[in-house]
């Protein structure tokens, strides 16, 4: 059974922190949400509050074997697997999270509902290896011309290929693990080869993506401590040298007040509202 210290349940109690799940969406493709009131209840559950309505929280229901990482702000951070298994709209845990700073008097976005899991397993605390990250950065910035691909492809748009260049964005990579649950690792060295490449060294966290096979479907969480985030999807391939690149075929926008995909683009569709009855709500 995992155990948690007393000392992380204090670190895990509070939204001051990067909470993020892995899960799959309704295409079998890697999906990835920001959480930040994920956290144990005693050894054996974890939650996190909603209080914003995304696919994510279907996801999790539909397939409820997840993944998660959590970092805190000293770059400490923990990986682990969780089962989700039903939600509650009241009690002491939704009243706990609601009374929170960061939510108590915040009128447009208290917690609505609070979800549960059961914990599986989940790794001891780690430092973020911030010196092997910054050099795997360097060759990552010198390796990336190289890796382009077809750069007639416009798949991410100038901010978000700007956005995940930027050394000091958050880059995490989520693909299903070899024990049947999805899995995320760091890989903060990620940079953007092209509109349509994300490259990277696996390198300083190679232990941890020794399962990341080629031509599997992953997907890449880019944030920075903004709030700005962008999640990319696509087949991973290796590359030499211990490297790898995402060939980037979705672009999904996970940040109020409207997600959704903003590639493939789709075309906007006028509404006729003679062709249905006005709802009960507008009479």
């Amino acid at each position: 059974m995992p155990r948690i210290s007393k000392e992380d349940e204090k670190l895990f109690d509070n939204p001051y922190k990067i909470g993020l799940v892995a899960m799959q969406d309704d295409e079998d493709d890697m999906h990835v949400c920001l959480t930040t009131t994920l956290m144990n209840k005693g050894d054996d559950q974890m939650m996190f509050g909603e209080f914003v309505r995304g696919n994510s929280k279907k996801y999790i229901y539909e397939h409820p074997k997840t993944g998660f990482l959590l970092m805190t702000v000293d770059r400490k951070f923990w990986t682990g697997n969780m089962t989700f298994t039903h939600c509650e709209n009241e009690g002491e845990d939704y009243v706990h999270m609601n009374q929170y700073q960061l939510f108590r008097f915040n009128t447009y976005f208290g917690v609505c509902t609070v979800h549960y899991a059961d914990l599986h397993n989940i790794s001891e605390g780690r430092a973020l290896n911030m010196p092997g990250v910054i050099a795997n950065a360097l060759r990552v910035m010198a390796m990336k011309p190289f890796f382009a691909g077809d750069r007639s492809k416009k798949v991410m748009r100038p901010w978000t290929q700007k956005f995940m260049n930027g050394l000091i964005t958050l880059k995490y990579i989520a693909y299903m693990g070899e024990n049947g649950f999805p899995k995320i690792v760091p890989i903060i060295q990620a940079q953007a080869a092209s509109s349509s490449r994300i490259f990277f060294t696996r390198a300083p966290y190679s232990k941890m993506l020794k399962d990341l096979k080629d031509g599997a479907r992953v997907a890449i969480y880019g944030m920075s401590l903004d709030m700005e985030v962008t999640l990319l999807k696509g087949y991973y391939h290796d590359g030499p040298l211990g490297t790898g690149y995402l060939e980037i075929d979705k672009v999904y926008n996970s940040a109020p007040p409207i997600t959704g995909y903003a590639y493939p683009e789709f075309k906007n569709k006028p509404v006729d509202f003679h062709d249905e009855p006005l709802a009960e709500s507008w009479i």
